[in-house]
Formats: C-alpha cells, sequence, structure tokens
C-alpha cells in the first residue's frame, strides 16, 4: 500500500524540532544518559556503552517529506539492556526521553519493543513492529552533538523506520507509568490520522514555530486546573492544503480568511463547530492532551478542546474526528 503522502510529512514539525537548538555539544565519548526507574538510576557514558552488547547496525529513515535518508552506519545498544540496568520495564509503563534541548518524547511499551511502521526502498508501508529500539552512540552519518540517539535497526538488514521516532542528543530515559498509543482522523484537503507520538512531539518541542499552550480554568471546588496542548490551527494546517512545495505544512491564511467550517467530533458522536475566522492564529482556542501534568483521564482522552470558546458545548471530550467542512 502506498503511504499517503499527508503521512509521510506528518511529523515534519517533529523531525524540525530534533535537528534545531541541542544546547552544548557532546563530544565523542563525553556524553552521559541519565536512566530512571523509580528510585533506582544509574549513568550511562561511552565507555559503559562500549562494554555492553555493542554491535554495527545499518539503518535508515523516512523523513517527513517522503525522502529516506540513509541507510548509515551506526554502534549501537538495544534499549532493553540498557534498562535492564534499572529493572527492566514491563507492558504497564513506558520510557521518557529527554535530549539535552528539553526536548522530550513518550514511547510506548510497544513502540520500545520496536512496534512502529517500517517501509520499504520507496516509502511504502510493510508492517508494524519488526526493529529493535537502539541507543546509536558512533556513526557514520551523525556529528556528536545528534548522539547519542535513538534508532531502530535490526542485525540482518536494513530497516526504515519514521524518523521522528529518531531522538537526537539524549539526555535522560525514565521507566513511567504507561502510556496508551492512539489516533485521531484529520480531514480537509486531505486525510490523515494523527497519532499520539507525532502530536506529542508537536506540543513538546522547545524550537517549534507552532506554540505548546496552556488553558487554566476554575473548577467548582474553587481549585484551578491547567490544560496543555497546541492550538486548534496548528492541527488545522495538516489538513488545509497550505504544506510548501517542498512538503513543509503552513496554515493556509487565504483559505481560513475566505471562510469554512470546523467540526469537532468525540468518540460517542458528540459535535460543535467553529468558524476559521475564529480559529486562525488563535492560541486560545486549544486541542490539549494534559491536565495538571497527567494525561487527560478517560472520558476526556486522547485530546479535548478548551480555551476561549463559544460556549461550554464547544469543548468537545474525547475527540475522535476534527474535519474541515463547507470548502
Amino acid at each position: 500500500m502506498r503511504r499517503n503522502r499527508v503521512l509521510m510529512m506528518l511529523a515534519i514539525v517533529a523531525l524540525a524540532c530534533l535537528s534545531l537548538g541541542l544546547g552544548r555539544l557532546a563530544a565523542a565519548g563525553e556524553w552521559k544518559v541519565e536512566v530512571v526507574s523509580g528510585d533506582r538510576s544509574m549513568v550511562l557514558t561511552g565507555v559503559d556503552a562500549a562494554a555492553m552488547r555493542a554491535h554495527t547496525v545499518k539503518a535508515a529513515f523516512l523523513r517527513s517529506t517522503g525522502r529516506i535518508d540513509g541507510p548509515s552506519a551506526y554502534t549501537v545498544i538495544p534499549m532493553d539492556a540498557i534498562l535492564a540496568q534499572v529493572g527492566g520495564i514491563n507492558p504497564e509503563q513506558a520510557i521518557r526521553v529527554t535530549a539535552r534541548d528539553g526536548y522530550q518524547m513518550v514511547y510506548s511499551f510497544a513502540q520500545v519493543n520496536g512496534g512502529i511502521f517500517t517501509y520499504d526502498g520507496e516509502g511504502n508501508v510493510l508492517r508494524v513492529g519488526g526493529p529493535s529500539m537502539l541507543l546509536a552512540f558512533e556513526s557514520e552519518r551523525d556529528s556528536a552533538d545528534k548522539l547519542p540517539r535513538i534508532i531502530y535497526g535490526r542485525p540482518d538488514g536494513v530497516v526504515i523506520t519514521d524518523g521522528h521516532f529518531w531522538a537526537k542528543a539524549v539526555a535522560k530515559i525514565e521507566i513511567i507509568k504507561g502510556v496508551e498509543d492512539w489516533q485521531i482522523s484529520l480531514s480537509g484537503a486531505e486525510k490523515v490520522w494523527l497519532d499520539r507520538a507525532t502530536f506529542e512531539s508537536i506540543v513538546t518541542c522547545p524550537v517549534t514555530p507552532h506554540p505548546a499552550v496552556s488553558w487554566s480554568v476554575a473548577e467548582k471546588d474553587g481549585s484551578t486546573s491547567t490544560y496543555e496542548g497546541t492550538p486548534l490551527w496548528v492541527v488545522l494546517s495538516v489538513i488545509d492544503g497550505g504544506d510548501t512545495p517542498d512538503g513543509h505544512y503552513v496554515f493556509n491564511d487565504d483559505f481560513a480568511e475566505e471562510g469554512y467550517t470546523i467540526r469537532v467530533i468525540s468518540k460517542d458522536g458528540m459535535a460543535a463547530e467553529l468558524d476559521s475566522q475564529s480559529v486562525a492564529r488563535n492560541n486560545d482556542i486549544i486541542v490539549a492532551y494534559r491536565k495538571n501534568g497527567e494525561y487527560l483521564a478517560e472520558g476526556d482522552a486522547p485530546l479535548r478542546l478548551v480555551g476561549d470558546l463559544p460556549t461550554k458545548k464547544h469543548s468537545v471530550k474525547g475527540i475522535a474526528t476534527i474535519e474541515i467542512v463547507g470548502n
């Protein structure tokens, strides 16, 4: 099956984030990665890595523009060997990877165990699963400021995976409470599925031009709750036909000015509509994924619309679909 062009480009913000703002450069052999699980922790260095089950693989990744980068050779250690140093990981857990610039990405238990898409040399989807998550600390391709990094590979041949999973300049690996992977449907000039990893990469990237935002609300008991996410207009830029010739998503201001309707639909079929002029470049209408520092609870999850909305009805919980209609 030919991969949808939009899906191939969906991680552009995440991939751009991984290539910018890395902070302090790590000279070869001088890097350190903190590995944490509860009250257990250790510091992994280049010397430690070389003494572990280090081996060489060739791997490639699919850029968001559809171009395949590689294959290139990497010296790696398996992620399971790293996690074993602090007690390992179980199916109810996930890992959070933090880069030297503060960028974070959360990998589910399935993703830690290679449960991601693989592709052929033309960018067509082959299957889910097959590769292993690895920490690369030497590379014929990457400079020292990008190492160590997460890659996916296997010893018996080249595997091609999504580039937005290849977190660079890793500084910390934490075992955390498990996360549930999800997808929501986006429909407009294009149709595509937006997944958890891509959404979180957009929100947490410290150098993205698409802002991460928060919104505080007063609860009935007098407390305050804070939601975190990204503006709705950022999500719309994926499906409003405004991408540039090189495949980068750009919000289509002209289309929004002409006018269209945005329909946000929940998992139980409840829907709310907004007009494009009120949403365009408005950072106060937010697609949220966290509340008070935690993932949204069941009922609100995976995403909820919050912010400066026309009515309470517009605060759609459990978003399943976002559509552009009437265009």
